[in-house]
């Protein structure tokens, strides 16, 4: 909630409820990778090494199934994905 909101809308890190992503392009793949594996360079940890396999992917179905709902927040960040 600190990073990304309590609706994901984004704080510190990015909006997740927008069509724009910085780490790839939203996919249930790509949202996987990055909370596993975290962006060290951005501030985001390696969830993967603190959660349960299974919490990562609840984490990573929850992110994915947030995308493109819009909830007002932070502006869009990243590239545009259709």
């Amino acid at each position: 909630m600190a990073c990304h909101g309590d609706k994901g809308q984004g704080l510190v890190g990015p909006n997740l409820t927008d069509a724009y992503w910085i780490h790839g392009k939203g996919t249930r793949a790509d949202i996987f990778k990055v909370i596993h594996d975290g962006v060290p360079d951005k501030g985001m940890l390696a969830w993967g090494e603190i959660l349960k396999p299974e919490e990562v992917i609840a984490v990573s179905s929850f992110v994915f199934s947030i995308r493109n709902t819009n909830v007002p927040g932070k502006a869009p960040q990243g590239d545009k994905v259709e």
